[in-house]
């Protein structure tokens, strides 16, 4: 996760510059699951460990984070409340929220419709740093 983020602290041009918040403790994250009622999977804790939240690539990603400056926080729903009660809203990217799927275990970029007849449509990932990953990739090439 670390290279990752170091990765995208070395972007630099205007048009992909990145603003990465001071990172949350694990108390600070312990804390926020428990007054939400939620539980933040374990690869995205890794990433509010390191930055509390980030605008990415000159805007194109808004990750969530728990407290602080960050301009949105976990489970920020822009559709009021459209995005099923199953998906923790972690992240926005271009016109997709990216949650995790209590039930099945993976993250998912959600955009809009009935998520149970859209689920096989949707790009799916493990853990947070493929997310990462496919966001990088797409930003540099």
């Amino acid at each position: 996760m670390k290279e990752r983020i170091e990765l995208i602290k070395s972007l630099t041009e205007p048009f992909m510059k990145s603003i990465l918040y001071p990172p949350a403790n694990e108390k600070e994250i312990s804390d926020f699951e428990k007054s939400n009622d939620i539980i933040i999977p374990k690869s995205y804790k890794e990433f509010l460990m390191l930055t509390n939240g980030a605008i990415l690539f000159g805007g194109d990603a808004f990750l969530y984070g728990i407290s602080g400056e960050v301009k949105y926080h976990i489970n920020h729903d822009f559709t009021g409340g459209q995005v099923p009660k199953q998906l923790l809203i972690l992240c926005y990217y271009r016109d997709r929220h990216i949650c995790y799927d209590y039930r099945d275990e993976f993250f998912v970029f959600y955009r809009e419709g009935e998520y149970e007849h859209i689920k096989e449509e949707c790009m799916i990932f493990n853990i947070f740093c493929e997310v990462l990953d496919y966001m990088i990739d797409i930003a540099i090439n």
